[in-house]
């Protein structure tokens, strides 16, 4: 009983050590980093600028943002030399996005993205952003649209672009992933949009990436079509035109099958896409009671559809840039196949016979029989 009595206090204070924070900062002494932007620098190598939340202390705890910019010969130069202008040591738990320059990501964007992936702190669920035809610098300067900081507004923007479906919401982890697979990245693009003296950030359409390095771009709706296929559509909207009609559908479910044959030198990959949607906006009077008519809208959707995806392919083959996955499917079900082409997959890409069924259900429909004169 002795010897309990003796050890009991070595042991509370063993656990009293062992559940403390080593690395344990006060908030109130850390720059908390919410949103980073990398641009080449005017005399380095690197500009960085992040959006941090400044928390004062007085009766009651205040937050607000300020936005700063430094140079550095590397990111994390850049990094540490935030504390000459801070005052404070950034701390990047928190951070929602990354925005790098169409300069940077044109060189070689593994280079800025490995401070983030070695990093202890940053998350490896934060998205990551192309601007396109402005610097990095000026989106986290733009004016915010949701939520008190311009960070946050990109990071809920891509957190619901799964009810537009026209742009691909990569984390680091993702991106990191696809680096390493046989796929071509795609990041999500953010441009400025001006009106009435505010400058808006719009988030829509993909950064393609041959490799590492920036190849092209996808609009909103050859995005849509890329998530398609890759079997990533989780809502939006697909518009069938019938002249003189539109006629506005809603996705509710999606899904994509993508399957591979070789046959000595003949690779073909079959794509079925089967889609359920509902029909919400039809832009005149359409007499839905006509099965003949609910049956040629259904027939028009798979037919836009297909050219859609068969666009996009195509215009992937002329920016040479696997961003479906073909070559990592190949690679799966036939790897002595794959081990013969991945030196020349960028021209077997192109050459690739690619088959496309499309299969459009239009359900819940049961309410419309005729629209309104």
């Amino acid at each position: 009983m002795r010897r309990k009595l003796i050890l009991f206090p070595a042991l509370v204070f063993i656990l009293f050590t062992l559940t403390s924070c080593w690395n344990y900062r006060e908030v109130n002494e850390m720059a908390i980093v919410i949103g980073a932007a990398l641009d080449k620098g005017l005399t380095n190598n690197y500009m960085l600028t992040v959006e941090l939340l400044d928390v004062s202390d007085g009766k009651e705890t205040q937050v607000s943002t300020k936005v700063l910019s430094i140079e550095g010969e590397t990111v994390f130069d850049a990094v540490r030399k935030l504390i000459s202008i801070g005052g404070k040591r950034g701390y990047w738990g928190h951070i929602r996005v990354l925005v790098i320059s169409e300069e940077i990501a044109g060189e070689n964007i593994t280079q800025v993205i490995r401070f983030f992936r070695q990093d202890a702190e940053a998350r490896s669920d934060l998205y990551i952003i192309i601007a396109k035809g402005c610097s990095a610098k000026e989106i986290l300067h733009a004016n915010k649209t949701i939520g008190r900081d311009i960070s946050t507004s990109l990071a809920q923007s891509l957190e619901n672009s799964q009810f537009l479906s026209e742009s691909p919401p990569t984390t680091l982890y993702i991106l990191s992933q696809e680096l390493k697979s046989e796929i071509s990245p795609t990041l999500p693009v953010v441009t400025l949009l001006t009106s009435e003296d505010k400058t808006i950030p719009i988030i829509s359409g993909a950064a393609v990436f041959q490799k590492t390095k920036l190849a092209g771009y996808l609009n909103g709706d050859e995005t849509k079509a890329m998530l398609f296929i890759k079997n990533e559509i989780k809502g939006g909207v697909m518009v069938t035109k019938k002249d003189p009609a539109l006629i506005s559908l809603e996705i509710l479910r999606n899904n994509t099958k993508i399957k591979t044959q070789t046959d000595g030198d003949r690779i073909t990959v079959d794509i079925t896409v089967e889609t359920k949607a509902a029909i919400d906006e039809v832009t005149c009077n359409v007499e839905f009671s006509n099965l003949v008519i609910f049956d040629d809208i259904q027939s028009l959707s798979e037919a836009q559809l297909k050219d859609k995806l068969e666009n996009v392919i195509d215009k992937a083959r002329n920016l040479r840039a696997d961003i479906f996955g073909f070559g990592q499917k190949i690679y799966e079900n036939d790897p002595k196949k794959w081990d013969e082409i991945k030196d020349n997959y960028e021209e077997e890409f192109t050459n690739i016979k690619v088959n496309i069924a499309v299969k459009v259900e239009i359900v819940n429909t049961s309410f419309i029989y005729k629209q309104f004169e």
